[in-house]
């Protein structure tokens, strides 16, 4: 069966359209569990509420199933509303004493339920909200209750209903320090997630960008070689040519006119691409010819490479601009597998197929190989673009799939001399 090649460039978005898809589908999920919790503790707070206002502190059944409703309904409100579900879970604190029997041997001023409702209103609060709205809720709170217990004889305040105040400061205290410091924990690490992906997205384009303007250093340092030699030639037809006559001299002139101005404008226009370290990459450009080169650089490395000889390989027919991105794919390939498959079995192969030169680099399973390529994940994928950028310059194309066993393979197709095939990108 024919191999179904993907289109250049779509593997890494299909990836990342796959995981942005996911994302949400989790978060989702995680939103559904949290809510499912939530409603649960509320049903229980006011099925255990209920019942204890009316049999254990005797409220009459319109207070004691009111006034449990109310409470719980102002922790849900809490939850989308933080600031009056905060504020209004301090009524049934200063209405239950009220309307208890005050012959019941039960906790007061807060029973169990209502502390446990009014402590979950705070916590919900400082998750919701700025820490100030929970701190002053609980003031208010401890305020009601210290307030209830004077309110029949200020000078005498109940041993029972003072230790009642003081466990419910303390416990709403310690949980509203916790509740904060999560909240601000969940700041500070959202925070810290957004500055990662941004400076991983920043990093990729950095990388993407200088591997565009090292192709287009390198090929202006190609073109302008070939220009420089019209140059040369147009000047000196003349004086290598004495029996020309006036039109063609003129005619060679012209020419020359401008390619020199031709070049003039190629400096002007990469003298914003060049660096401080341009000075280095003015030596000239390797082409096909130093591949075994790069073959036994790699060997040096630990890995198994097999290819052409500098002997079995003509490049006579082929232009400069294609001999040189047949090097640097060949180069990145091969560091491709030195980083992810130390070790690997490589091949190399340089054939000359009708119009185009096809260049391949092949390697085995590694048995490192998988862990590398997890530990280097968030480097990768970076040089297969440039190898592809490489390609589509010159009207090629390039297929990176893997082999059976844990092996991959590189292909890429250029023609003998560069067509403008990628330049509509």
């Amino acid at each position: 069966m024919p191999e179904t090649k993907r289109p250049p460039g779509t593997a890494v978005p299909a990836l990342r359209a796959s995981a942005a898809a996911a994302l949400p589908r989790l978060q989702l999920k995680k939103i559904s569990w949290a809510w499912l919790a939530f409603v649960t503790t509320c049903f229980a707070l006011l099925a255990v509420g209920a019942p204890l206002n009316v049999n254990l502190y005797k409220m009459a059944l319109p207070f004691g199933l009111g006034m449990a409703i109310f409470h719980t309904a102002t922790l849900a409100l809490t939850v989308v509303r933080p600031l009056p579900g905060a504020l209004l879970s301090l009524i049934p604190l200063g209405v239950l004493p009220l309307v208890t029997d005050s012959m019941v041997r039960a906790p007061m001023p807060f029973s169990v339920v209502a502390m446990l409702t009014e402590v979950l209103v705070i916590c919900v609060a400082a998750l919701r909200s700025r820490w100030s709205l929970p701190a002053v809720t609980w003031l208010l709170s401890i305020g009601v209750g210290v307030a209830v217990n004077y309110r029949g004889m200020p000078e005498v305040v109940p041993q029972a209903g003072a230790t009642n105040v003081v466990v419910y400061a303390s416990v709403s205290g310690g949980l509203l320090v916790a509740a904060v410091v999560t909240r601000q924990w969940q700041n500070i690490r959202k925070q810290l997630m957004a500055e990662k992906t941004l400076s991983a997205e920043e990093q990729s384009m950095r990388r993407l960008a200088e591997e565009r303007a090292r192709i287009a250093r390198e090929l202006h340092d190609v073109v302008a070689h070939g220009m420089s030699i019209v140059v040369v030639q147009a000047t000196t037809a003349q004086y290598r040519h004495p029996d020309l006559s006036a039109p063609l001299k003129n005619e060679f002139d012209e020419i020359a006119a401008n390619s020199r101005r031709a070049m003039t404008e190629m400096r002007s226009m990469l003298g914003a691409l060049r660096s401080d370290r341009g000075a280095r990459e003015l030596a000239p450009q390797p082409g096909v010819s130093d591949i075994p080169q790069l073959m036994a650089a790699a060997r040096t490395a630990g890995i198994t490479v097999e290819g052409p000889t500098a002997e079995s390989f003509d490049a006579s027919g082929l232009s400069e601009v294609i001999s040189l991105t047949a090097y640097r794919i060949t180069q990145e390939a091969l560091s491709n597998v030195i980083r992810h498959s130390p070790g690997s079995r490589t091949t190399v192969s340089l054939l000359l197929t009708g119009p185009n030169l096809q260049v391949e680099v092949s390697n085995g399973p590694s048995g490192i190989g998988a862990v590398l390529a997890q530990l280097d994940r968030a480097n990768s994928g970076q040089g297969i673009v440039g190898m592809r950028e490489r390609a589509n310059i010159v009207g090629g194309s390039l297929v990176c799939v893997p082999v059976g066993g844990g092996g991959f393979s590189v292909t890429a197709t250029l023609p003998l001399t560069p067509t403008e095939a990628g330049s509509g990108r």
